[in-house]
């Protein structure tokens, strides 16, 4: 049979198109792998709107500093290493991405597909001898919604919301990351100090025994004393071993906060208390107020009530009709027939008459979870104002122990100072030594718990209003870190 010129070059041109189609297919496709449409809706913008002062963590260089370690440094680590932190940053960006699948919605989809097919008869009825037949076929299409009545919108502004929750539970997860951060490191702080003054009180009560048995050797003290100071001594060397543990608990906090391991050792920088602190001057409706402008937790609250508002409207929109216009480009050759090259565009009408009253009942379901989330941020609500009252007291009475303990302190002293002179002079007694030695051991513990309080009580206040997104916000809340 011969071949007609015009069909030749139907073969050729089916013999390019395939190639073509399915080339730049796989071209765009490589392309978006590639990582050139990385973010072409702009969704990560969010994350950042939402995490005002906070970097993400994700592709940082996290390395430990050689030298000691001050708190700034404590929470920077932290908030760059510990996982939860990181953990709620990926779940940010997780949400990004799928508010980026909502919005694809509004953009038409392109689809290329092509094949060539080889058909083997080896025997055709009636004539004894086989046939091959090719065929290839070659098509681009398009489809695009054009309108279904609000649903494109609400998925996207519940996808919109939920990205704005999300971000806002990474900043809340910062902050009580900076927290943490903060408690164990004055953690390790007070644990230092404690370990200082049970040393110190092991040498005052090594020498008040040995104070006591100068005096029996002279025959001016009894073995009672002896045996009083022994008994002292025995008590401040366990209580020396109790705060060694204690230390050694707390520096295995404050790494795995910081995000390294329990047993690596670090060496703090830590700033003293200063001699007068500033009181809190803000009216505690004030505070109340930037807190619930700035509270990343009542916000992720408020973000999720309005998603579920959203998917309400996504529900109803569900049951109603959607229009969505069709187009596509064919061509199709067959050995030994006519060739179809033809385009084809159409509109297209789709409308869930009845679907046994599932979105009926879809619709119900969005609502009780919009009543839900209503009043998980209610509840939010109130515990922020909770926390701000607390926090307001909690510093406040932390200030009026510092003031305090520094007078106790200093009364211990003194009084240690003349009772173990007292009973060196042969005027008082042992009981008064150990006595005034145990008042002084307490009063040190008491100053140490004071100052960790008042530290801590900073970051607390400073949660609780939402600032704590750095060791920044303690200089503003009770005086400088």
């Amino acid at each position: 049979m011969q071949t007609h010129p015009r069909d030749l070059r139907r073969v050729r041109g089916a013999r390019i198109l395939l190639p073509a189609v399915l080339g730049s297919g796989l071209l765009f496709a490589m392309t978006a792998a590639a990582g050139s449409f990385t973010d072409p809706f702009g969704t990560r913008e969010a994350i950042g709107a939402r995490t005002a002062g906070l970097d993400d963590p994700l592709g940082r260089d996290c390395a430990l500093p050689a030298g000691p370690l001050t708190l700034a440094v404590a929470v920077d680590l932290a908030l760059c290493r510990n996982p939860a932190t990181r953990a709620s940053w990926a779940g940010a960006r997780q949400q990004a991405a799928a508010l980026g699948i909502a919005q694809s919605a509004w953009l038409p989809s392109l689809t290329a597909s092509g094949s060539e097919n080889w058909s083997d008869n080896p025997r055709t009825v009636g004539t004894g001898s086989g046939s091959m037949q090719r065929t290839t076929d070659a098509a681009l299409s398009l489809s695009w919604t054009l309108f279904d009545f609000g649903g494109r919108e609400s998925r996207i502004a519940s996808a919109r919301h939920l990205l704005e929750a999300a971000a806002s539970s990474a900043g809340s997860a910062a902050q009580q990351t900076v927290l943490a951060t903060v408690q164990a490191y004055y953690g390790v702080v007070a644990s230092e100090a404690g370990l200082l003054a049970a040393r110190s009180t092991e040498a005052a009560a090594q020498h008040s025994l040995e104070v006591a048995r100068g005096r029996r050797d002279v025959g001016v003290a009894t073995r009672a004393d002896v045996l009083q100071a022994e008994t002292a001594y025995g008590q401040a060397v366990l209580g020396r071993v109790q705060s060694d543990g204690s230390l050694a608990t707390a520096r295995g906090t404050f790494a795995v906060t910081i995000g390294a391991p329990a047993d690596m050792t670090l060496r703090l920088d830590a700033a003293p208390v200063p001699a007068e602190v500033p009181a809190v001057t803000q009216k505690i409706a004030d505070l109340m107020s930037e807190a619930a402008r700035q509270r990343p937790d009542l916000a992720a609250a408020l973000a999720q009530r309005d998603a579920a508002a959203a998917d309400v409207g996504s529900a109803r929109a569900a049951g109603r009709p959607s229009i969505s216009v069709g187009a596509a480009r064919n061509y199709v050759q067959t050995a030994g027939l006519p060739s179809d090259n033809y385009n084809s565009i159409g509109v297209n009408v789709s409308w869930p008459l009845f679907n046994g009253f599932n979105t009926t009942y879809r619709v119900r379901q969005a609502e009780a979870a919009l009543a839900a989330r209503e009043a998980t941020a209610e509840q939010v609500r109130l515990g922020v104002s909770l926390d701000v009252w607390n926090g307001y007291a909690g510093l406040d009475s932390a200030g009026q122990q510092l003031t305090a303990t520094a007078a106790l302190l200093a009364s211990a002293t003194e009084n240690e100072q003349v009772a173990l002179g007292r009973y060196q002079a042969g005027v008082g007694t042992i009981v008064d030594v150990l006595t005034a030695q145990s008042a002084l051991a307490g009063a040190r513990q008491q100053r140490i718990g004071a100052e960790r309080s008042w530290q801590v009580a900073r970051a607390q206040l400073a949660l609780a209003l939402g600032r704590l997104t750095s060791a920044e916000p303690l200089a503003i809340v009770g005086g400088t870190p």
